[in-house]
């Protein structure tokens, strides 16, 4: 898997930054949500996560949990990319 983009954008009216997340190469779109629970957390408990997605590549949105960035762009990145971990 590859991330095509992340980005943060403010909601016009609010103070709600919404996260989103472009990954392309995805064989298997149930993985893809495994994996961004393991780093987010729960939809509905932890965060409001939301998949949309046709093909090999998937969207990723959410505002909760608000991370900057930088943080976020680790995250995403570990876990689309286990072995990360274990170079460490």
């Amino acid at each position: 898997m590859n991330i095509e983009f992340i980005e943060q954008e403010l909601l016009e009216d609010t103070e709600t930054v919404m996260t989103i997340v472009a990954i392309s190469s995805v064989k298997s779109q149930c993985v893809l949500a495994r994996l961004m629970i393991d780093i987010l957390g729960r939809p509905g408990l932890d965060n409001d996560m939301q998949f949309m997605g046709s093909g090999d590549r998937c969207t990723v949105t959410w505002t909760q949990p608000n991370l900057p960035l930088d943080v976020t762009k680790t995250l995403v990145n570990l876990a689309i990319n286990p072995q990360l971990n274990l170079a460490k």
